[in-house]
C-alpha cells in the first residue's frame, strides 16, 4: 500500500471508530476548529498531498493539543515514508514514528489508531489479504478522497465499482458500510461489513467496524461474537481487543491488560555475530541477579542463539513454537533464581505468564495476546482445533494486550 492509501485508510478507520470509543478515550475528541483542519488534511492525504497534509495534521494538534488523532496520523505518515526510504533516513523516520506513538500510547493507552501505527511498526510480515487489481485500486483511491470531503454517495458508487472489478477486495464492501456509518445508517452498513467478512474473514478490521454496526442496533451479543472473530483473524490488533473490553466492562466483566514490555532483544551484526540488549535497569551485574532480570538475559540470549542457528539453517527462530520454549527456559531460570532465596518476578505481567505457563496456557497465551504475523500457520492451526478457544481463554482468564 502506497502512503497515501494508508492515510485514507486510518482516516476512514477514525471515522468508524470515534464515534464508539469517543465516550471512553477523551484523546479521540477535537474541537471545531482542530475538526476543520484536520478534514483538509484528511483529502490531502487522500489525494496523495501528504506534505501539506502534515501541515494541516501539525495545525490540528496546534488548535486542540488534547487531541490524539493529529498526532496518531502523523505518526502513519512517517511509517509509512519510512518504508519507503533507504539507509539512515529510514531508521530517523521509524524513530520519529515510534517516538510520537509512545507519546500518545502513555497519555492514552488505549488510542486504537496508535496501537494501530505500533503493530505496523512491529509487524514481521502483512497479513494473508487480498490485494486490489489496479482498475479496483483506481476506484478505491477515488472513493476515499471523496469520502474524506464527506460525499458520501459519489464514495459509495466508487466502492460499489472496485468490489465489481475485484470481487475478492473486501475492502470495497467494508468501505462501502463506512458510507451508510458515516450516516448512522446502521443496519444498511452492517450488510455491507459482512459482505466484506464473508469474502475475507481473515479481515479483522472489517469484523471490528461490523462489531460497530451491530453496537449501535442493540445487538450487544453479535456484537461481541464480530470483535472475537476479529481477534481470530488477526490478534494483534489491539482495537479489537479494546472494543471487546469495553462491552465486558459495560457487562461487569472487565478485561485485564497484561502490558508486557520486552526489556531485551537480540539482533545479528553484519558479522554474522548475535548481540543481545539489554534495558539498562538489568545492565548491571546486580541487575540480571533479580528474577526479572535472569529471566531478560535469558530470553535474549536464547532468542539471539535461535538467530544464529537459522542462519545456519537449523530451524525458525520466529515460530510460536520457538518463542515459547524460550519463556519457558526462562521461566525455569526464574525457579532457579527463587531457589537460591532471591526475590520471585516483581513485573506484574512476568507474573501473569509465569501463573499461565503453570496453569499449561502460557502458548496460547503468546499467541493470543504477543501475536506476530510469522505465527499465521500456528494461529490456523490452533483455531482449527480448539474452535472455541479464544473465548473460553478471555472467559477464564479475563485478560487482554
Amino acid at each position: 500500500m502506497n502512503i497515501s492509501r494508508a492515510i485514507a485508510a486510518i482516516t476512514l478507520a477514525l471515522l468508524s471508530t470515534v464515534s464508539t470509543l469517543c465516550a471512553a478515550q477523551p484523546g479521540l475528541k477535537m474541537n471545531a476548529a482542530a475538526q476543520a483542519l484536520f478534514d483538509e488534511g484528511a483529502v490531502l492525504g487522500a489525494q496523495g498531498n501528504l506534505q501539506q497534509a502534515l501541515n494541516k495534521f501539525s495545525q490540528a494538534n496546534k488548535a486542540d493539543p488534547s487531541s490524539s488523532v493529529p498526532l496518531s496520523n502523523i505518526a502513519e505518515i512517517l511509517r509509512q515514508a519510512a518504508e519507503q526510504a533507504q539507509g539512515e533516513q529510514q531508521v530517523k523516520l521509524r524513530q520519529q514514528s515510534e517516538a510520537l506513538v509512545h507519546q500518545i500510547l502513555q497519555k492514552f493507552p488505549d488510542e486504537p489508531l496508535a496501537h494501530e501505527v505500533q503493530r505496523k511498526l512491529r509487524e514481521d510480515q502483512p497479513p494473508p489479504l487480498h490485494a486490489a487489481n489496479a482498475a479496483a485500486l483506481a476506484e478505491m483511491n477515488l472513493g476515499e478522497v471523496a469520502f474524506a470531503r464527506q460525499k458520501f454517495d459519489d464514495a459509495l458508487s466508487h466502492y460499489e465499482r472496485a468490489a465489481g472489478l475485484d470481487p475478492q477486495l473486501s475492502m470495497a464492501w467494508i468501505y462501502a458500510g463506512d458510507c451508510f456509518y458515516a450516516q448512522k445508517k446502521y443496519a444498511e452498513a452492517e450488510t455491507r461489513y459482512r459482505k466484506g467478512v464473508d469474502i475475507e474473514p481473515l479481515n479483522a478490521q472489517g469484523w471490528r467496524y461490523l462489531s460497530d454496526a451491530l453496537a449501535y442496533q442493540g445487538k450487544r451479543s453479535a456484537a461481541e461474537d464480530a470483535l472475537i472473530s476479529g481477534i481470530g483473524a488477526q490478534p494483534s490488533q489491539v482495537p479489537n481487543w479494546i472494543k471487546l473490553a469495553q462491552l465486558r466492562d459495560a457487562a461487569g466483566y472487565p478485561l485485564t491488560p497484561l502490558k508486557l514490555v520486552r526489556k531485551s532483544s537480540a539482533s545479528l551484526e553484519a558479522d554474522g555475530k548475535s548481540k543481545v540488549t539489554l534495558d539498562s535497569e538489568f545492565s548491571g551485574p546486580e541487575g540480571t541477579k533479580s528474577a526479572d532480570g535472569a529471566l531478560w538475559v535469558l530470553l535474549g540470549i536464547k532468542q539471539a542463539n535461535d538467530m544464529a542457528e537459522q542462519k545456519e539453517g537449523k530451524g525458525d527462530a520466529n515460530t510460536l513454537a520457538a518463542e515459547t520454549a524460550r519463556w519457558r527456559l526462562g521461566f525455569q531460570v526464574v525457579d532457579e533464581v527463587t531457589a537460591k532465596g532471591e526475590a520471585g518476578l516483581k513485573d506484574p505481567a512476568l507474573k501473569t505468564l509465569y501463573m499461565l505457563d503453570q496453569d499449561g496456557a502460557l502458548e496460547t497465551a503468546l499467541l493470543l495476546l504477543t501475536y506476530r504475523e510469522s505465527w499465521r500457520p500456528a494461529l490456523e492451526a490452533w483455531k482449527r482445533d480448539n474452535p472455541q478457544g479464544i473465548r473460553k481463554f478471555i472467559d477464564k482468564y479475563a485478560l487482554r494486550p
